[in-house]
């Protein structure tokens, strides 16, 4: 009901804007304002305190509310004249529009029909969210027991989006679903007052809190069955499929085109990033060829790769050496930071393991941003399970990436950008967001960091790890490959764990699409770099490159084209 009552008060504003710039903010501000209130998960984790109570409405009412409201912003932004807003404006009035125009195109495709998924799953994402729900109040506390209680409702509407799915014949794959019913299992299996949950609750029980009998309660009963109906459901009555690629649903090659062309920005087809990941393999292995040669391999590519990978002593063999080792990356990269960038982000990111109830599927490492006003640090969250398959010469690569200069960079910056409409500090280009941080892979290589023809190999793989991506995105979700076929292909071309890859495969069938955006935003970025070093000559400053780059906050590709060619206009003149 309050969402349809929001959708209404939009409905009164719709049409309110001029061309003036004062009014174009506003319905930037409203469309912020909407994102937060559509999905309180996403607030809290922003520091907008006021949803903090709530769980995302997902049943077919609530989707239909969604669609009015973008329809509404949709006819808002129509009423403003692009012609008369100021060169700043101008820019959000592009990204916005972009955005609205592929937020109602993946309506059209029902993801949520068969959104099983062992990353980013409920059974994963309610832990993460109660783990830095705020509790320094009593307001705090009624929150977090209307969250809890809200849950296994949740989880019941969650479950009815996946039998109509099942009514359609558009459901997940058997791979997919057991690693979530292997994820049901573990937190079934551990004495509630061992949750992960259970944090919270000793939080209030410091604070002498009446809501902590009711929390308590919550997880220990309503929490834990609604789990236990969840596993019962996938594991006895989903009809999995065998199939892993998403053209095998009805409609799920177009579905696919969309993911690509929403995830790269670009309208790229999945055909194209095949090929350019091919393409982009071998001339990384040429490099890698060098790298062998020099230290003394007389064979190909591949049984280098294996005669690395096979070597104990490229492993750590404790979890601790293993995040020391990430600590001192992160330390040499930001000693050399001021000579790359003119502008720093003012605070710093920190290395952090995976937690344990989530290690086993998590990815080898990913970045956890601050909230914008620093209630809570930045996080590099490094997997430090089964550190003996974790190559120690990738972890300069996956330090600066997830880190600095990657991640960390390019987000803390878009949060300090003064003026910037709060939408865009948080849009979704995956192709610049990730293609930056890969971009950075090279970058450190120019900088120094690889301090031996291992340490550079190590860089190398990662970077076929990510042409091999398009060509196993595309080749499971658009050509029919298997599972096997594409873990094999990852294990001949990248010098990583089997286990490791196995993970990453799962993931592109999980995400599709969401793979190809690395390589292609990092040709970009590269791309770019030599357009503006080509025109400009000598006036060319590295330094001032990158801070265009990350000045806009993220950007789809054509737009951030046309944010640098600007810029060379203007260092020309």
């Amino acid at each position: 009901m309050r969402r349809l009552i929001f959708v209404a008060a939009l409905a009164g504003c719709a049409g309110r804007d001029t061309n003036a710039g004062p009014s174009f903010e506003t319905l930037c501000a409203d469309y912020w304002d909407w994102q937060m209130r559509s999905s309180p998960e996403w607030a809290t984790y922003e520091g907008d305190a006021r949803m903090n109570g709530r769980l995302s409405d997902i049943g077919p009412s609530d989707r239909e509310a969604r669609h009015l409201a973008l329809n509404h912003f949709m006819a808002r932004i129509d009423d403003v004249t692009r012609g008369e807003l100021d060169r700043p404006h101008r820019l959000s009035y592009d990204v916005l529009r972009r955005q609205l125009l592929m937020s109602l195109e993946d309506e059209q495709h029902k993801f949520w029909q068969w959104d099983v998924d062992p990353l980013d799953g409920p059974q994963v994402t309610f832990f993460q969210l109660i783990a830095i729900q705020p509790l320094r109040n009593e307001r705090d506390a009624i929150d977090l027991a209307a969250r809890l209680s809200a849950f296994p409702a949740y989880l019941r509407t969650y479950m009815q989006n996946l039998r109509e799915g099942i009514a359609q014949k558009r459901v997940a794959p058997k791979v997919v679903v057991a690693r979530v019913v292997k994820q049901l299992d573990d937190i079934l299996a551990k004495p509630t007052d061992e949750s992960p949950l259970m944090a919270a609750v000793k939080k209030l029980a410091e604070q002498k809190s009446e809501y902590e009998f009711a929390c308590r309660g919550s997880i220990k009963i309503a929490i834990r069955n609604a789990f236990a109906d969840l596993r019962r459901f996938l594991a006895e009555e989903y009809p999995a499929r065998d199939e892993v690629g998403l053209g095998s649903l009805p409609g799920g090659l177009d579905a696919y085109r969309f993911r690509c062309r929403h995830h790269t920005t670009t309208d790229l087809t999945p055909e194209q990033i095949h090929k350019i990941g091919l393409d982009e393999l071998l001339t990384i292995e040429l490099e890698m060829a060098a790298i062998a040669g020099r230290l003394g391999h007389d064979g190909d590519v591949a049984s280098f790769i294996a005669k690395v990978k096979a070597d104990p002593a490229n492993y750590r063999t404790t979890r601790d050496d293993l995040l020391e080792l990430y600590r001192s990356s992160l330390a040499k990269s930001e000693a050399l930071l001021p000579k790359w960038f003119g502008r720093l982000p003012k605070h710093p990111c920190k290395v952090k393991p995976i937690e344990e109830y989530r290690e086993k599927d998590a990815p080898t490492a990913y970045y956890y941003s601050a909230d914008p006003k620093h209630t809570r640090d930045a996080y590099f969250y490094a997997n430090t399970y089964m550190p003996e398959t974790r190559p120690a010469y990738s972890a300069m690569a996956l330090t600066v990436h997830e880190a600095v200069p990657g991640h960390h960079f390019q987000i803390a910056i878009a949060q300090e950008i003064e003026g910037l409409p709060e939408f865009r500090r948080h849009a979704s280009s995956t192709a610049f967001v990730e293609g930056w941080a890969l971009y950075c892979e090279r970058l450190a290589d120019e900088m120094g960091l690889y301090a031996t023809d291992l340490d550079r190999f190590g860089m190398l793989s990662y970077q076929a790890w990510r042409a091999c991506r398009l060509v196993v995105d595309t080749g499971l979700h658009a050509m029919g490959w298997s599972r096997e076929k594409a873990i094999r292909f990852m294990c001949d071309h990248v010098a990583d764990s089997e286990a490791n890859l196995t993970n990453e495969v799962d993931r592109y069938i999980t995400w599709p699409g969401q793979a190809t955006a690395y390589k292609i935003g990092q040709r970009e970025i590269l791309a770019l770099r030599a357009t503006a070093r080509r025109e400009l000559g000598s006036r060319f400053d590295i330094r001032e490159f990158h801070d265009v780059v990350l000045g806009n906050g993220p950007l789809p590709l054509p737009i951030l084209r046309t944010q640098v060619d600007e810029w060379i206009l203007r260092r020309k003149s």
